[in-house]
């Protein structure tokens, strides 16, 4: 296909989710990381396995990126970085913050309690979760484009009776299509993280909103198809035939009416195609990417000068989100080593491990993301004290988190509430009648925070038939 017929698939492929997708391409050489994860009680112990993928040989890890490596062994304690083989390894305990050694922001936190314990670990690996900005790029870009149509339309059909009607739909409902295209765009890229039907959806979902906005109809839809199907030169002259019989309704032309001599250029892809260069090449826009290739030569003689019809390139990338931009894929993989299946987890459970592979792609529309929630009870103190293990689970975590939320005076009260309890059909009414002298919550009218702790133990109760027993010890 050539540069204008790029350019125009690209702005077209908008109507199809599927084809974007399916235009991210995994680059080589890269680099891959395993990242072990074991909790010990307040830390976790966290191995790092790093090597460099060149063209599917991962025996050459002595060609990891030297500022990465030092970058990682900075981060580690003394010794901890050491070659393995081809490969790398790194070892260390942290809690709290965990090492920003892939790229990203992550946190272990164990919550210990006399009834037991919980743990959650969280991080994120590289990427950008500024949806905000992202999304204000991509309308900033939206509108460069539409600007970019309008500069162009007015210098090709300007002087056409109902031009002015043409520039008021791209000033108005266009500019706005545009943007609600990269919203699109966004909504499907990240729902397709977690949901494998939802490219067909949203591309249908799409193509009826072009419907009701006039830019396709019914009867076109075999031509939609050949223009997917066909690709190089014969979509790009469809796809202008659409373009030239649109922008003529536009200016108020029926399909009746003797069609005006200046859109004839959408008839004809070379002639568009140059005067499209034309039009780009006086642009604020080349001129810049002229004095950027300007600036890096000085350093890359070999650079190439860029081509005015590359020029919008960057402006369609970030409009679909940024795909397309350079940079690695690198490849992933985090296992978390827990004793039980967690409560909560974006991983999958498998042989006392939770697993999360991901490719960090620059392109990526969320970064990637691991989670995950456990507890395990004291289950001699439970029994001791209840009869039974009567908190577990999410409950037993809510716990965890609420004790740890006491301060001194109240979690010395609250521990010798819970030393003086035993089984037994008297257990419930000593909870229930249980009054503690410290705690209140300020402006609840006496409210006493140590009564939530109480709450949860009654509904504990309420649900473990073995719970209060005596014979249960």
């Amino acid at each position: 296909m050539n540069p204008t017929g790029r350019v125009i698939a690209k702005r077209w492929w908008l109507a199809s989710f599927s084809a974007l997708l399916c235009a991210l391409v995994t680059g080589c050489p890269h680099n891959e990381y395993t990242v072990e994860l074991k909790p010990k009680g307040g830390v976790i112990e966290r191995a790092l396995i790093f090597y460099r993928v060149n063209d599917g040989d991962t025996n050459n890890a002595p060609g990891f990126p030297s500022n990465q490596l030092a970058a990682i062994t900075q981060i580690y304690p003394a010794g901890a970085v050491k070659p393995d083989g081809p490969r790398y390894v790194a070892r260390g305990e942290f809690s709290g913050a965990l090492p920003d050694d892939v790229g990203g922001v992550g946190s272990y936190t164990n919550f210990a309690t006399s009834l037991g314990n919980a743990g959650i670990y969280t991080e994120r690996f590289r990427g950008n979760d500024d949806l905000a900005a992202k999304t204000a790029r991509q309308f900033r870009a939206a509108d460069q484009l539409t600007d970019l149509c309008i500069g162009w339309t007015r210098a090709e059909f300007g002087r056409e009776r109902g031009y002015r009607k043409l520039r008021q739909f791209l000033e108005e409902d266009f500019r706005r299509d545009l943007k609600n295209a990269a919203q699109y765009s966004q909504l499907v890229s990240v729902v397709a993280l977690s949901d494998t039907n939802a490219p067909d959806e949203f591309t249908a979902r799409f193509c009826q909103y072009l419907y009701e906005r006039g830019y396709i109809k019914l009867s076109d839809a075999p031509e939609m198809y050949l223009i997917f199907k066909a690709g190089g030169d014969e979509s790009t002259t469809r796809i202008l035939r659409l373009v030239q019989r649109f922008a003529a309704e536009k200016m108020g032309f029926a399909a009746t009416d003797p069609q005006p001599k200046s859109l004839a250029i959408l008839s004809d892809p070379a002639a568009f195609e140059k005067s499209w260069e034309r039009y780009l090449a006086r642009t604020d826009l080349y001129r810049a990417k002229v004095k950027e290739w300007e600036l890096k030569k000085k350093t890359d003689p070999k650079l190439t000068a860029p081509k005015p019809l590359e020029a919008p390139d960057d402006l369609v990338m970030e409009l679909l989100g940024g795909f397309g931009s350079a940079g690695e894929t690198d490849r992933l993989t985090v296992r978390l080593a827990l004793e039980r299946v967690p409560n909560q987890t974006n991983g999958k459970w498998h042989d006392g491990q939770v697993i999360w592979s991901a490719d960090l792609d620059p392109n990526s529309p969320l970064p990637a993301f691991c989670y995950a929630r456990w507890s395990k009870p004291d289950a001699a103190y439970q029994a001791a004290h209840f009869g039974a293990v009567i908190l577990d689970g999410d409950e037993l975590s809510q716990y965890c988190l609420w004790q740890n939320g006491l301060d001194g005076t109240q979690a010395r009260d609250w521990e010798t509430f819970l030393a003086g309890l035993q089984p037994g059909p008297e257990l419930r009414k000593k909870i229930e009648a249980s009054h503690f002298a410290a705690g209140a919550v300020p402006g609840t009218g006496g409210a006493n925070q140590l009564t939530l702790g109480r709450k949860l133990l009654l509904d504990a109760l309420g649900t473990n038939a073995m719970a209060g027993s005596a014979s249960s010890k």
